[in-house]
């Protein structure tokens, strides 16, 4: 499900949070914790430390809500902290030998929200092509595509969240884009018969 709250909704559901509102942190956990989910097990093919995280993530920010600092964007907040999360996790698992890979196997995977958009624009055979080679970009290209344009972040939220400049957001949706289209334009060919 998108998530759609207004400045002032994702203000107003924050504070309220930080004030101690069990509601409000019902109300997070209900609005969030699917999508937060699909986003790291997107980055982290292990079900069992993304919900590991996921619940150590929620359990923190409860317990610490009183020390927490302000946000107008609830969803970015989350998505770095989740982020940071999965990435200490993954990094301590290295460390014991463990074969969980972080990133390197990231499928781009569209959610009934995201495929009913596609629907509106794409043919069936359109949409299998698209999915087909947005899943042959390099594994930083798709998360910045996923978090800028299936998410709607802005570019300093995902280099914030993925700790890189900007710069490098710019120069990495550019190649991304370049490439799909490159990947499109090769494939639609091949469909058509040129």
């Amino acid at each position: 499900m998108a998530i759609r709250l207004t400045t002032a909704e994702h203000i107003r559901l924050w504070t309220d949070f930080r004030a101690g509102s069990r509601d409000a942190f019902d109300e997070l956990y209900t609005l969030f914790s699917d999508d937060l989910y699909r986003y790291g097990y997107n980055l982290v093919r292990n079900r069992q430390v993304v919900e590991d995280c996921l619940h150590e993530l929620f359990l923190h920010i409860h317990e610490h809500r009183h020390k927490l600092g302000p946000t107008d964007n609830i969803q970015f907040y989350l998505y770095r902290a989740l982020r940071r999360r999965l990435t200490d996790s993954a990094a301590r698992l290295a460390k014991y030998g463990s074969d969980l890979y972080l990133f390197d196997e990231a499928n781009f995977a569209l959610q009934s929200y995201e495929k009913s958009l596609i629907d509106e624009e794409l043919a069936d055979e359109q949409k299998r092509v698209l999915i087909d080679q947005l899943n042959r970009l390099p594994k930083r290209q798709k998360e910045i595509l996923y978090l800028v344009y299936m998410k709607g972040l802005t570019y300093p939220q995902a280099a914030e969240i993925m700790d890189i400049t900007m710069k490098t957001v710019y120069n990495t949706v550019n190649i991304a884009l370049t490439s799909l289209r490159m990947l499109l334009t090769k494939s639609r060919s091949v469909v058509i018969g040129y």
